[in-house]
């Protein structure tokens, strides 16, 4: 079972906040939750809140949230009963943020009703109630009050089973043995906004996210220990797994115990961690059929009508911050010059803020705090003075709001997680400034000849503030004139090209980022910290027929991209394409063959050795799902790199069984894989480029390595890359090893295809024909060297039938008997 909700680490500290806070995109996409369906009707019925009824009834909507959808494969009737769903949600939500919804209609597992959950989680807001947590994007935008996210991205995926006996009406009279669709897509948008807690369960281990999800924040074990972020149950660990299945875990909620008889709520916690419904739900045993509170738990019966989200629900929603007070404020810079510091903070408030609870709370130096009531000035602008501290001190402060509703005081910045010590004020130094710039660029390697001039972005912060960034530029070691970038807006961002002007394919261009700040005496940082960055020049060479290269002696310039190199690590004999060793989670490495291939012939085919040391995904799993996890996968394009298609599906570690066992013999508990890639690995693997493009084409080729935000391992190596147009054929290959198998045979319909290759081969098909010679089944046979495929043709009529396995007319034949 894969860790879920593993992101990467904050790239830019924000220690102390002697810096801008930023929000920053932890690129989930997160987790879905899994609603499952209960066989026996209920019939139960929870009637719409009391905001929708007074939203229907007065024929306004209350609160200011808008939730758009974008529907895919729904008929009329179940786009209604979605919309209904919506309706019930914007009633009870407030956010100035329009809420995006992608809904699929399609075909799902056995006794699944939907799954849904957000796209993305946002973490280091300006008005979180928390810091260092992650917001699902739709409550990250309600919190920071703008759209994070692309405007035509959606916040919220979610799919429904276009095969399931549904019920459509909106009146909740839900008939015996049909599941209310109102119910279901009510019950999965709530996952969306953030009833979704993140962990995930590999015997005996568990796991939450890191840094956790706020939903994540809040559960605690009976005894009332938190979960996370506590040094009895670290992460990845036994004692987090028994948690995780205790039976007894709670979302400790002051708001939610308001409405729960001072009882924190309890979550859905079974001995048999179910993936995508332990914990993301309250209890079901709890909270029965016909309980108030009954839309969140991980069942949902027939005959159950639920249209209403539950005052618990919605309390743990308030909690998390869908009400909420945002205190937006600018922290101040360090200053050369000792004077008065106005504070100034915008505070919006889903209620009315408690007059004279907004307060500037700050410290010369260690003293304590002292407190100052804001002034309310106009509107919600509140305003403050820090009197003059005199030079060479350093002041901290923080802010602080309640709200009437609540009666919750808030602050900016956020209190932490729980469990985390970490500074929670914001802090400035009056005095002589000697803190350089901090400078953050990731420089290119190589550049194509014709999309010069390559553009240069750079971020630049520094504690007073930037004064110029610049690029000193040369050309095969000649001085060209200095770049200065140009700040975009008032972000840190630095954008500027480098000049074209008269460089070509084979030259090199060598750079350094030279980063100053105002300070009296200016602070300089350069980038890199010694030597410059090096990019490369290159064009495409000219299409060939046939191409080989080992990599043992220095030829020219044949690959280029990021993410691997040629080198020879220990354990290898040779030099040879190397990713990175190993690779980081949630990223993309390309590497890009510059000798495009042209294809003459059926035969023409791409061979190479390879090592895959990547995350395996489930078993069972097919490429392009989310339960595929990381791969690698040769790519092609036949449009000069316009489109890139995959030559055929991409693998991971379990394409070879040596591969898989060396990944497994060393997983640590946090799911990633420390073991090392060496020669006796290698495996051969060929690509049958004649099947996949039209002989005439000419094929740009690349290798990608991508993984997902979870576990990470040591990577690929490829070696001895030869195109030619001579291939073995599939049907002689067979026949000499005598290796197509179809057993039993005899059989009802059911039966094993089996075949062994001497290296992986792709571009296969079983097809088979009755004996009039009409196809009457066809299905694709993904790239392996040991072909063990379940077929099932229990649909047609006993008879005799051609069972063949290969490539259009190069394939081998079985005759085949269903007999009942």
């Amino acid at each position: 079972m894969k860790k879920l909700l593993t992101v990467p680490a904050l790239l830019v500290s924000l220690a102390g906040f002697s810096q801008t806070p930023k929000f920053t995109l932890d690129s989930a996409p997160a987790p879905a939750t899994i609603c499952y369906a209960r066989p026996e009707s209920m019939h139960t019925q929870l009637p719409p809140p009391a905001a929708y009824l007074e939203q229907q009834r007065s024929g306004r909507r209350v609160n200011g949230v808008k939730i758009e959808v974008t529907y895919t494969g729904f008929s009329p009737e179940a786009q209604a009963a979605f919309q209904y769903a919506v309706d019930i949600w914007q009633s009870v939500l407030i956010s100035p943020v329009t809420i995006r919804v992608q809904a699929n209609w399609t075909t799902l597992g056995t006794n699944v009703l939907g799954s849904a959950g957000p796209t993305a989680y946002y973490r280091d807001l300006n008005g979180a109630t928390r810091a260092g947590v992650l917001y699902p994007v739709a409550l990250a935008e309600k919190i920071s009050g703008q759209d994070l996210n692309l405007p035509t991205d959606p916040d919220i995926t979610t799919r429904f089973n276009s095969s399931f006996n549904w019920y459509y009406g909106l009146d909740m009279k839900t008939p015996a043995g049909k599941h209310d669709l109102v119910s279901v897509v009510l019950h999965e948008l709530g996952h969306g906004l953030g009833f979704i807690a993140g962990t995930s369960y590999t015997a005996p281990n568990g796991f939450y996210g890191n840094p956790p999800s706020v939903f994540s924040t809040y559960i605690e074990n009976l005894a009332g220990e938190q979960l996370t972020n506590n040094p009895a149950f670290p992460n990845g660990s036994a004692a987090l797994g028994a948690q995780l299945i205790s039976g007894q875990l709670y979302f400790n909620s002051p708001l939610a115990r308001s409405v729960n008889n001072d009882n924190r709520p309890r979550l859905f916690a079974p001995a048999t961690y179910s993936a995508g419904s332990s914990i993301s739900h309250l209890d079901e045993a709890t909270y029965r059929a016909g309980d108030i509170n009954s839309l969140m738990t991980p069942q949902i019966g027939a005959a159950e009508a639920m249209h209403n989200p539950g005052p618990i629900t919605l309390k743990m929603f308030d909690e998390m911050g869908w009400f909420n007070t945002a205190i937006r404020t600018t922290p101040l810079k360090d200053s050369e010059v000792a004077r008065d510091f106005p504070v100034t903070a915008t505070i919006i408030s889903d209620g009315t803020v408690t007059p004279g609870s907004v307060k500037l709370n700050y410290a010369i130096d260690n003293a304590a705090p002292v407190a100052v009531t804001m002034t309310n000035t106009s509107g919600n602008i509140y305003q403050g003075v820090i009197p003059n501290p005199g030079l060479n001190h350093t002041v901290s402060y923080f802010i602080t709001a309640t709200d009437n509703e609540t009666k919750r005081t808030y602050t900016a910045p956020a209190v932490y997680q729980p469990n985390v010590a970490t500074v929670d004020r914001y802090s400035f130094v009056v005095g002589p400034d000697a803190v350089a710039p901090l400078v953050q660029h990731r420089a290119a390697t190589y550049v194509f000849a014709d999309k010069l001039p390559l553009s240069l972005q750079v971020q630049a912060t520094d504690n007073l503030g930037v004064s110029t960034v610049q690029a000193e530029v040369f050309v095969n070691g000649v001085a060209r004139p200095t770049i200065t970038l140009t700040r975009q807006g008032t972000s840190n961002n630095f954008v500027g090209n480098l000049t074209a002007a008269g460089v070509v394919a084979g030259d090199v261009l060598t750079y350094r980022i030279v980063v100053r700040d105002v300070a009296t005496t200016p602070n300089q940082t350069l980038n890199p910290a010694s030597g410059f960055y090096t990019v490369n020049v290159v064009s495409f060479k000219p299409a060939q027929d046939t191409y080989t290269n080992n990599f043992n002696s220095t030829t020219p310039l044949d690959f280029v991209g990021e993410g691997f190199r040629i080198n020879q690590p220990a354990d290898f004999a040779n030099p040879a394409i190397h990713s990175d060793h190993p690779y980081t989670d949630d990223s993309t490495r390309i590497y890009q063959m510059l000798v495009p291939i042209r294809v003459t012939s059926k035969n023409t085919s791409m061979t190479f050795d390879e090592v895959v040391l990547v995350e395996p995904g489930e078993p069972n799993s097919t490429f392009g799902t989310p339960e595929f996890y990381d791969f690698v996968v040769v790519e092609g394009s036949t449009d000069q790199g316009a489109t890139w298609k995959p030559v055929a599906d991409g693998y991971d570690s379990r394409l070879q069984a040596d591969w898989l066992a060396a990944w497994n013999a060393k997983v640590t508990a946090a799911g990633n894989s420390t073991a090392v890639g060496s020669a006796s690995l290698f495996k051969p693997h060929t690509f049958n480029l004649g099947s996949k493009y039209n002989v005439g084409d000419e094929v740009r080729l690349r290798f990608r390595l991508t993984s997902d935000p979870g576990a990470f391992g040591w990577g690929w190596v490829i070696d001895n890359v030869v195109v030619s147009n001579v291939v073995t054929s599939v049907a002689s290959e067979l026949k000499a090893s005598g290796s197509l198998v179809v057993s039993p045979n005899p059989s009802a319909g059911q039966f094993r295809v089996q075949a062994s290759f001497s290296r992986p081969t792709s571009g296969l098909e079983v097809v088979v024909r009755n004996m009039l010679g009409q196809e009457v089944y066809r299905q694709a046979v993904p790239a392996t060297a040991n072909l063990n495929l379940p077929i099932d043709l229990g649909q047609l009529a006993n008879g005799i039938y051609q069972l063949s396995l290969g490539n259009g007319a190069d394939a081998a034949s079985r005759k085949i008997l269903i007999q009942r």
